[in-house]
């Protein structure tokens, strides 16, 4: 559980969430919930934000514009209006300077919710509950994206099983959501069509010829 609330949090909060592979939404099992959402927003609440030109020690930055700062909170404050609970954050930090959104942890958000549906590109984690591992891959796959997804278990079955069903370009088991070089970085369905990276990568930008040629094979 300490590695998954580890690499989550760094997922969620690189680059103050606006990166393409950053978690969007946890799910976890409903036995484990409290304690895992405990430890994420200890995690979260001990972050510095600040301006890091100004502060090399700032955790989290500012988002990239005023537009996004406002559409952060307006997706936060609907989910607070379907019923999600604010366990940490849930509102812009008054530094009195920039596009600054407090790290945020949300509970009781529904699986069908904005927030949960769309791209946040911010420090905001929404998390939902699941009894089964079928029910967490359901939900994992109701997305019109497909870049990427993780798995924390330390059954390797689990894992694998989890691997063969997500419906994702990439999948990361027991560690944070930032691929290597090479690998190959490539999404399905809305979240891309080819890819970087590794031999795969360098095949996409590569033109293919096809030579179908018939022999006479009669011999004179």
């Amino acid at each position: 559980m300490d590695l998954a609330v580890e690499n989550i949090v760094t997922s969620r909060l690189a680059n103050n969430g606006q990166a393409c592979t950053n978690a969007e939404r946890v799910y976890v099992h409903e036995d484990i919930a409290d304690t895992f959402v405990d430890k994420l927003k200890e995690s979260f609440e001990s972050k510095t934000i600040d301006n890091p030109r100004e502060n090399r020690n700032a955790d989290v930055g500012p988002l990239i514009s005023h537009d996004r700062l406002k559409t952060v909170e307006d997706m936060v404050n609907k989910a607070k209006e379907n019923g999600a609970k604010v366990v940490a954050g849930g509102e812009p930090a008054d530094l009195e300077k920039g596009y600054f959104y407090k790290p945020t942890v949300l509970t009781n958000v529904d699986h069908d919710s904005t927030i949960m549906q769309e791209e946040i590109f911010g420090p905001v984690i929404p998390i939902a509950t699941f009894k089964t591992l079928d029910e967490a891959i359901d939900k994992g796959n109701d997305t019109v994206y497909g870049l990427s997804s993780s798995v924390y278990t330390d059954d390797m079955n689990e894992a694998m099983r989890v691997v063969n069903e997500l419906k994702f370009g990439e999948t990361y088991v027991n560690r944070e959501n930032f691929e290597a070089v090479q690998g190959y970085h490539a999404g399905i369905r809305k979240s891309g069509l080819g890819g970087t990276d590794g031999k795969h990568g360098l095949e996409d930008f590569l033109v293919t010829q096809v030579v179908y040629m018939q022999y006479n094979n009669n011999k004179q």
